[in-house]
């Protein structure tokens, strides 16, 4: 089920493989280090933006949840 336009679902690309060298977007040619899945340079927010503008034709997707421990566990 999509989000509807008004509704921004905003992305989690705290991975470090979504970084890398600044190169310009696209869409609004600022420079940018992340990078989508799709390995795109792209700023999250523009995404963000994007994907609540088109929500029929999602292009940017998330992490799935962090794989990290709850910040209770100190193992």
């Amino acid at each position: 089920m999509s989000a509807p336009a008004s509704q921004e679902t905003l992305l989690d690309w705290r991975d470090s493989l979504h970084f890398r060298r600044d190169t310009p977007w696209v869409l609004c040619q600022n420079p940018t280090p992340l990078r989508s899945h799709a390995g795109e340079a792209v700023h999250k927010t523009c995404a963000e933006v994007w994907n609540a503008a088109h929500p029929g034709e999602v292009h940017f997707v998330s992490d799935a949840k962090s794989k990290r421990k709850s910040d209770n566990d100190h193992a």
